[in-house]
């Protein structure tokens, strides 16, 4: 038990300097098509990369994720 206290005392501090994940797309609701598209910049101009899933569950994406998107859903 010992053990596994002091172990946890020394990664736990180092689990804080892993990056965070990139942001990534909203998940789809059934019977519904989403997109998501992402931006060079906040100016949301510069398309990056994209993400869409169609009626079907089928997702598709191309690019690069960032932290400035737009995220659209519609009925199927």
């Amino acid at each position: 038990m010992r053990r596994v206290l002091l172990v946890t005392a020394f990664a736990a501090p180092l689990l804080a300097l892993l990056p965070a994940a990139p942001a990534q797309a909203m998940p789809c609701g059934m019977g519904r098509s989403c997109s998501t598209t992402y931006y060079s910049d906040d100016s949301l101009t510069t398309a990056v990369g994209g993400e869409w899933t169609d009626c079907y569950g089928y997702t598709a994406s191309w690019g690069v994720w960032s932290g400035h998107s737009t995220y659209h859903e519609s009925d199927c």
